[in-house]
């Protein structure tokens, strides 16, 4: 089920109070999340004492860290951090074959969570566009976003078609090296 909007911008802005330390919108921030994060960490882990513990840790170590986690969606962080838990608590268990096979069937890819890592990479790459010279924006944006060819490209901005690939070649390495970074925390 998602969640309406007013509840994203609820959660969206109790995350910025808890990171300034305001403890009252930490705990309705927990109040609001906790329950469904126990249930999803009980449904992987099939131990609702350790799922418990799970979760209490995220918690935890969310309000110790809260200054220095720079994310736009707080409620998708937790998320990610309470399925990390349970698979790396998963990965150090010894557990039998019909957990094996819970854990399997449990592969939840959030919408959540799959809707901010787009909305992260859009960002990153607007802003990497934006920090190039205004001519390589505009090819590139024509190649690559509106899928117009180099030829093309060359014969409406005046320009040679070796410009064109330059142009296009100078985006792609400036986006790579931005990206690297953030392919590696989201992927």
């Amino acid at each position: 089920m998602r969640e309406d909007h007013s509840d994203k911008d609820t959660i969206t802005k109790f995350g910025r109070l808890v990171k300034n330390s305001d403890r009252e919108a930490f705990n309705t921030l927990f109040g609001l999340l906790w329950e469904p994060m126990y249930t999803y960490a009980a449904s992987v882990i099939m131990d609702n004492s350790i799922a418990k513990d799970l979760v209490q840790e995220v918690w935890i170590d969310y309000w110790q860290r809260r200054e220095d986690i720079k994310v736009s969606n707080i409620k998708s962080y937790l998320y990610k951090a309470i399925r990390y838990r349970c698979y790396n608590t998963l990965r150090d268990l010894k557990f039998n074959e019909t957990q094996i096979e819970a854990a399997n069937a449990v592969c939840i890819t959030s919408e959540i969570e799959l809707e901010e890592d787009v909305t992260e990479l859009s960002k990153q790459i607007n802003d990497t566009l934006s920090g190039l010279p205004k001519r390589c924006q505009e090819v590139f944006r024509l190649s690559r976003m509106c899928n117009v060819n180099n030829k093309e490209i060359a014969e409406r901005l005046n320009i040679s078609q070796r410009s064109v690939e330059n142009q296009i070649s100078l985006a792609l390495r400036k986006l790579r090296k931005d990206l690297s970074v953030i392919r590696f925390f989201l992927f």
